[in-house]
């Protein structure tokens, strides 16, 4: 498992705004992907190098373990968890089951860098990472999104997240990202569908992986409610139509009916090529109502 320049980023983005890492677990043994260079111009910018730390990322261009970086990120307490211990895991669980009540409210930071796609019962893995922060404490998820089928169970889309991760259970969503793969991609923040009211769909042509930071405010307990999808009800369907007003082509209805009438074949071509560029710019990273481009660290 690894943490690449993305994850990197997004955590230290956190850290830049005062997220607290000192309690710290993450979901298996991660390896961090980032050359030493540039690694540490990202720290240096952000303002946690520590030489002392930094001296322990291997110079012989083997691939580390995150642990430095993480400690640079404030946690002195670090964990990490996994089914076994073959990679030194010192907290062992299978996350297809609840975690016992001592793992629960026991860290400032629980971080997923593509942990839950992997576990089969996945409703039960994300609520045992939200049981496992405590208030105050922030959930991390860095997750395959579109066109990663087959890298594990599944691939997830923002809603489950946005639903789950909610105030009714306690939590508040800061951040949703979604990126190409590779680190030289753009980052977009990913809109929520209770609040467009409509789905949040995508449509690409290269893998996509979220970047998610929820915060934990409050402790529900055995009050924890299922996410339900965001209904059609809330489906602002005016806003859809006006979008596609204004894609639509500026010709008179006249002109359109004679051209059906004197091109039939040629109208069902042009009315087939309209609908489909209508819907591929909707489901597509320009549509800026759900998907807005943004820095990948603070300014």
């Amino acid at each position: 498992m690894g943490m690449n320049k993305n994850a990197v980023l997004f955590l230290l983005g956190a850290r830049m705004q005062g997220i607290n890492f000192d309690r710290c677990l993450t979901l298996g043994r991660l390896q961090i992907n980032v050359y030493r260079k540039p690694l540490r111009a990202l720290l240096q910018r952000a303002g946690v190098l520590d030489e002392s730390l930094f001296a322990q990322i291997p110079t012989d261009g083997s691939v580390p373990y995150a642990d430095p970086f993480l400690r640079m990120l404030g946690a002195r307490d670090l964990h990490v968890m996994d089914y076994s211990d073959y990679e030194g895991a010192d907290v062992l669980q299978d996350l297809n089951t609840p975690v016992p009540e001592t793992l629960k409210q026991k860290f400032d930071v629980v971080f997923d860098g593509g942990t839950l796609e992997h576990v089969f019962n996945f409703p039960v893995a994300l609520r045992n990472c939200m049981d496992m922060v405590a208030v105050g404490g922030s959930l991390f998820f860095h997750l395959p999104a579109n066109n990663n089928c087959g890298h594990g169970f599944y691939q997830f889309g923002p809603d489950v997240f946005y639903r789950a991760l909610s105030p009714e259970n306690g939590f508040e969503v800061r951040r949703m990202i979604i990126h190409a793969d590779g680190p030289y991609n753009r980052w977009y923040q990913v809109a929520d569908p209770q609040v467009v009211r409509q789905r949040v769909e995508l449509i690409t042509f290269r893998p996509m992986y979220l970047l998610v930071h929820a915060v934990k405010t409050r402790d529900v307990g055995t009050a924890w409610q299922r996410p339900q999808q965001t209904t059609y009800e809330q489906t602002d369907y005016a806003s859809m139509r006006n979008a596609n007003a204004a894609l639509s082509d500026s010709g008179s209805a006249a002109r359109r009916a004679a051209l059906v009438d004197r091109f039939p074949a040629i109208a069902q071509l042009l009315r087939v090529l309209k609908h489909g560029v209508q819907f591929y710019t909707s489901h597509a990273l320009m549509n800026r109502r759900i998907y807005q481009p943004v820095p990948k660290l603070p300014r």
